[in-house]
């Protein structure tokens, strides 16, 4: 058998519906942020909140997060991987960043439950996300 044709273990890939997206993003607290500054693709880890079929996170209001990710396309990523039995899913999101303003939306993420950055300083600044799009992926044992 040459190495072309080794298919490895049995394992399948298979796609996530939109609600087990949803579902397997809720039960994670960080992800990555995808956008381009100055014609550079950047990716930042960020502790995240799903709400309302958004993710929201945040970030400094003078940061570079802030200035490239409003109004530009930006991707959001999450996933859980395990090494040891090479198994996980992933979920990507894309659309347009924007600053969370409405009032009733800050209340609930600032609440008891809010995301808590892990980075120091000043993150008060809120960035949704609301998707156009909604993948994601689990790679299983067959």
């Amino acid at each position: 058998m040459s190495p072309l044709e080794d298919k490895g273990p049995s394992r399948h890939l298979t796609a996530l519906s939109e609600p087990e997206c949803w579902s397997l993003m809720a039960t994670q607290e960080v992800g990555r942020i995808g956008f381009v500054a100055e014609g550079y693709p950047q990716i930042f880890p960020v502790n995240f909140q799903v709400h309302e079929q958004r993710v929201l996170f945040r970030t400094t209001p003078y940061g570079a997060v802030a200035r490239a990710v409003t109004g530009t396309p930006i991707a959001f990523e999450v996933d859980t991987i395990d090494g040891s039995t090479q198994t996980g899913w992933s979920v990507l999101l894309t659309g347009t960043g924007q600053h969370e303003t409405d009032p009733k939306v800050l209340a609930d993420l600032w609440g008891p439950d809010r995301a808590t950055p892990w980075a120091d300083g000043s993150r008060v600044l809120w960035i949704g996300l609301t998707p156009l799009a909604v993948s994601g992926r689990r790679i299983a044992w067959s």
